[in-house]
């Protein structure tokens, strides 16, 4: 169990000594020619969040748009689409040299469903250690039948965090034939409730049950499962936030949750503190930065400003330490 204000043995202290990186190389995997601005939400969000270099790897088709969103991205356009199999070894024996160096990657925002991009993330899954958030396309790769990526991730789980949403809960649900409960969150049993910013909650039952039993099918994967509460469990315990963030469920809140997870899961394994704690944080401050942005645009809110707002989300949490 965390102790309030435990956030600060995680953030760290922006100090003068302090290298280019050290805060933190994040690489987003995803984005094609449909989906440019999900892989890029998610990366300028690990900046905005305290990191200090952002990766995006995508499709060559994609590469362009990406690059004129903003300067401050490093992309590669190393993914592959139909139609490219040829170059299906060329593309992976990039893909695993430019990534040795990150600290995380977060893989799925824009990814595409090819039956490519599976044998892509199946090496990458083998053979990179980094730790690797898994959102949107890459969990229903990971969700189709007969598919060998289930079986890495069992495997290596310490290395592996999951961020569904309701659609996608029910896809890795069914694939281990576990009946789907609707979670109810005004039942959710409270053990801790000290933190203004999260509750210590149990997964003996109803839906935080649900997704610890899930958890533990993958050997104990921490899962953040997305919705009016964030439920966040490893199988062993579980934590619920709830703080309020915004009324509109504008699209692109969830890459900038997968990004900021991509970011502080590595600060809390960098101190040495479970991963589990950077998840929380990760969804304390989307919520923070929604909360304030929303404030001021109400009805024409969009990610973009809540992006704005990252950075004084999280430096209220270093001032409340």
């Amino acid at each position: 169990m965390f102790k309030q204000h435990s956030f600060s043995k995680i953030i760290p202290l922006l100090d003068k000594t302090r290298h280019k990186g050290q805060n933190g190389k994040i690489a987003s995997i995803g984005g094609a020619f449909e989906y440019t601005g999900a892989p890029y939400y998610a990366a300028i969000s690990s900046l905005k969040g305290g990191g200090d270099l952002a990766y995006i790897f995508c499709t060559k088709s994609a590469a362009i748009p990406i690059k004129s969103y903003s300067p401050e991205c490093i992309v590669y356009p190393y993914l592959l689409e139909e139609g490219e199999e040829q170059q299906l070894e060329t593309a992976i024996n990039k893909l695993l040299s430019s990534t040795q160096i990150m600290h995380s990657l977060v893989i799925g925002p824009g990814l595409g469903r090819e039956q490519i991009t599976s044998k892509v993330l199946e090496e990458l899954f083998k053979q990179n250690n980094s730790i690797k958030i898994l959102d949107a396309d890459a969990l229903w790769h990971i969700s189709q039948k007969k598919n060998k990526l289930i079986n890495i991730i069992k495997d290596k789980s310490d290395q592996f965090i999951l961020t569904p949403n309701a659609m996608e809960i029910k896809r890795l649900l069914e694939y281990f034939e576990i009946e789907y409960i609707k979670p109810d969150y005004n039942f959710i049993n409270v053990l801790n409730d000290q933190d203004v910013n999260y509750k210590q909650i149990g997964i003996e039952n109803g839906y935080p049950g649900l997704m610890a039993e899930l958890s533990r099918k993958l050997n104990n994967v921490i899962i953040v499962s997305k919705g009016q509460n964030d439920i966040i469990t490893n199988g062993k315990v579980g934590y619920a936030i709830n703080i309020e963030g915004s009324k509109k469920r504008c699209g692109g809140q969830g890459d900038i949750l997968s990004g900021l997870i991509g970011l502080y899961s590595y600060w809390s394994q960098d101190y040495k503190i479970d991963k589990i704690e950077g998840c929380i944080l990760g969804s304390v401050v989307t919520r923070r930065a929604a909360q304030m942005a929303s404030i001021k645009e109400h009805y024409s809110l969009t990610t973009p400003k809540i992006i704005d707002h990252i950075g004084d989300a999280l430096y209220s949490i270093v001032q409340d330490q």
